[in-house]
């Protein structure tokens, strides 16, 4: 996606940086290729951007990308069905997550100390990004008491600068572009999913997609990015950028069971 910081955006001289970059670069090395950037902008649906950039490409420019990455590895997602009855994703191949997005709450000690619960927010201002489902979630909490004080912005970054500026003592939005907007300063914020509890999804995994007749292209990057996880490059990815890395569920259940009883 373009400027998207911090998984993916072009820095200050113009080169391509972020998360998914350096994924992408991870994957072209194994791969024994060059990589080659094809910037996107989100549509409205993430079914949208699939079928812009990966199977069919958009009216004005049919031109596709190879491997779509941050798409949701999700069975369910992946097997939907539409109204009319017919699989919503046939087009494309979902695989490989590389790691797990999660909501958490940023929140300013000097100004709300200890307190863990979301009623602080009846009297502290908390920002959100627009439509999301903390945006929903904190504007619905305690019958609407905590509306007036959530504050919208468009993207999580300006919120976490009105954060810093102390003109609101919390932000709620994803841990990565959380972290990453925080990561100079981290001591003076407190960053969890304390009071989230009640989402109705707090953490999901994200991985990659092609289209359906590249499925052998499927396997070879799925092999590049499981040994990449397995080994620790891909959490050394996001800890270089100052990103807390946390594994998809598919290693946590493989970990486990590897344990034993």
């Amino acid at each position: 996606y373009r400027d998207f910081a911090p998984y993916s955006y072009e820095n200050e001289a113009g080169e391509a940086a972020g998360l998914d970059v350096e994924v992408g670069r991870l994957i072209a090395e194994g791969l024994g290729v060059e990589p080659v950037w094809f910037w996107m902008t989100a549509d409205e649906s993430v079914e949208d951007d699939l079928r812009n950039n990966v199977w069919k490409g958009s009216l004005l420019d049919r031109t596709v990308a190879d491997v779509m990455l941050r798409v949701p590895y999700d069975r369910d997602y992946s097997y939907a069905i539409d109204g009319y009855g017919l699989p919503k994703h046939e087009n494309v191949v979902m695989f490989g997550p590389y790691h797990a997005e999660s909501w958490v709450l940023a929140r300013d000690l000097e100004q709300l100390g200890e307190v863990r619960n979301l009623a602080i927010f009846r009297f502290q201002k908390v920002a959100v990004e627009t439509g999301s489902l903390p945006d929903m979630f904190l504007s619905g909490a305690y019958g609407g008491q905590l509306r007036k004080n959530v504050v919208h912005h468009m993207r999580i970054g300006e919120a976490v600068e009105d954060l810093k500026a102390e003109e609101l003592s919390a932000v709620a939005g994803m841990r990565s572009q959380i972290d990453w907007a925080l990561r100079a300063e981290p001591a003076r914020y407190d960053v969890d999913d304390d009071g989230l509890e009640a989402l109705a999804r707090r953490s999901w995994d994200i991985g990659a997609a092609v289209k359906h007749t590249h499925r052998q292209l499927a396997y070879a990057i799925e092999d590049v990015i499981a040994g990449a996880v397995r080994d620790g490059r891909m959490q050394a990815i996001f800890e270089e950028a100052g990103v807390t890395y946390l594994k998809p569920s598919l290693y946590l259940e493989e970990e486990e069971a590897a344990s034993g009883p």
